[in-house]
């Protein structure tokens, strides 16, 4: 067991989204200080907060148009991960509308291709986001099986 501790501690008080906001919390300034430090199964957890944050502030434009949409081919693996059908799809059609469905790694290259590409992008972004507020997927219940599954690597 490398952590487990904590996480174990959140999962015992709180359910749903309450216990991933908290274990969120946990992870994220440790992620944007010196990500190394984290298992990649914290990271799992870790980059959905990255898209759920973005999208629910200003959808998926702004989820690419900000330095997040670096992760996107993490957010991808992530949602693999945690078993999810529903929001992997939004992703993956939200992704499909850069050419070859690779979205640029670097924040300036990635700016200037959503720039490219919004007058078309933009409507289909704009429907996905509206899908993704929808929540039809409980994500959450998909988050705490997967950390249950990997609770030796959660601090």
């Amino acid at each position: 067991m490398l952590f487990s501790g904590k996480t174990k501690n959140i999962l015992k008080h709180k359910s749903g989204e309450a216990a991933i906001s908290e274990i969120e919390r946990l992870l994220s300034p440790i992620f944007y200080s010196n990500p190394l430090e984290l298992t990649e199964a914290e990271k799992t957890i870790v980059y959905f907060d990255e898209l759920e944050r973005e999208v629910n502030n200003g959808g998926f434009k702004q989820f690419f148009d900000n330095s997040s949409g670096k992760y996107s081919k993490e957010v991808v693996q992530a949602l693999k991960d945690i078993r999810s059908v529903q929001f992997l799809k939004l992703v993956e059609s939200a992704i499909a509308q850069f050419p070859n469905s690779n979205v640029p790694v670097n924040w300036v290259e990635c700016r200037k291709l959503v720039e490219e590409i919004e007058e078309v992008a933009d409507p289909v972004w704009d429907k996905l986001s509206r899908e993704f507020f929808k929540y039809e997927e409980d994500i959450y219940t998909l988050m705490i099986g997967y950390i249950n599954n990997n609770i030796k690597d959660f601090r």
